[in-house]
């Protein structure tokens, strides 16, 4: 068939059907850590086209983590070699793939939002938790004004 064909087409050529990602996720920064930190500390492993870098709106400082785009996988390659090093005190975590920071965002908004409300949602619908699972509401006890 066509498909077993390409297929091994691509292995004679050395490539995979994943093509390694030109992005990592680095978790586990200090949070009185710059861009410019971040930058200077991977800019050995290759180009850098665009760092992903929240900040806290109120203090500006850094949220923990960050996205890097490079524009090559060997880039890609170097940096995760420096899974589990130090950069100001914190042991980073390194790990391949791209941050998909505006679904995490808005979960994170929305159980923000769950949380200040307390009876925001109606009875039937799920809670989301963090990491995208389901949790169970909690009883609430005590009197209630109404």
């Amino acid at each position: 068939s066509p498909r077993k064909r390409k297929k091994a087409e691509m292995k004679k050529r050395g490539r995979s059907e994943n093509p390694q990602p030109l992005s990592v996720r680095v978790f586990g920064l200090n949070y009185d850590t710059k861009e410019a930190d971040v930058r200077e500390y991977f800019e050995h492993c290759g180009d850098i086209k665009e760092i992903t870098f929240p900040i806290f709106e109120d203090s500006g400082r850094s949220k923990g983590y960050c996205g890097i785009l490079f524009t090559s996988p060997k880039a890609t390659e170097k940096a995760c070699e420096l899974d589990g090093q130090e950069l100001h005190g914190r042991w980073l975590s390194v790990q391949p793939g791209k941050m998909y920071l505006r679904q995490w965002q808005e979960r994170e908004q929305q159980r923000m939002k769950i949380g200040a409300d307390g009876e925001e949602q109606e009875q039937g619908t799920d809670l989301v938790g963090e990491f995208g699972q389901r949790v169970k509401r909690r009883k609430q006890h005590g009197f209630k004004d109404s």
